[in-house]
């Protein structure tokens, strides 16, 4: 990453500079958004949290402090607003993961038989990640598809680094468990 840091952005934002807002919006719009969609299983859901959020920094930016990385903050401002959402809206908390979930890289080009089969796999994946408690769905999309540490993903969680560790392995014993006869 060239240029200044996610944090010297927001410290910039926090002094009143737009230009700054503008360059963490650009450099996180599209990592928040995937992790909304995939962990809300819904695009319409994670396009109003995603706004929010947005919204939320820019709401909140005076009392922003450079304690932990600036994508930690992000992400539990947005995993809080999804939480609140579903408290006021008593929406359930599992939601069918979209297909995003299970594609790491898009197939080259792979024939009719391939393909079907791709779909069905994906499906299973995306039905056994859904199936997977709220707080382990988190652990799992952060770290493996957001690429956060763990120790980051306990600040978004409010919880230990040991307890992340202790829940994504959980999480992808259920998985295994899940997803192999």
């Amino acid at each position: 990453m060239s240029g200044p840091s996610d944090q010297q952005l927001m410290l910039a934002v926090k002094a009143g500079d737009p230009t700054a807002f503008e360059q963490l919006y650009r450099r996180y719009r599209d990592r928040l958004y995937a992790f909304l969609v995939r962990y809300t299983g819904d695009a319409a859901i994670a396009q109003d949290l995603f706004q929010e959020t947005f919204l939320r920094v820019f709401r909140d930016r005076a009392r922003y402090e450079p304690r932990a990385a600036f994508s930690t903050w992000l992400f539990t401002i947005a995993r809080n607003l999804f939480l609140d959402s579903v408290k006021k809206t008593r929406i359930p908390r599992t939601f069918p993961v979209p297909e995003a979930v299970s594609r790491a890289a898009p197939d080259p080009s792979p024939g009719p038989l391939e393909s079907l089969e791709q779909r069905e796999a994906d499906a299973v994946l995306r039905r056994a990640v859904a199936s997977l408690a709220e707080e382990e769905r988190a652990i799992l999309l952060l770290s493996r598809f957001e690429g956060l540490r763990y120790a980051q993903i306990g600040e978004i969680l409010g919880i230990s680094e040991g307890a992340v560790k202790v829940r994504a392995h959980r999480a992808l014993q259920i998985l295994r468990h899940t997803l192999l006869p």
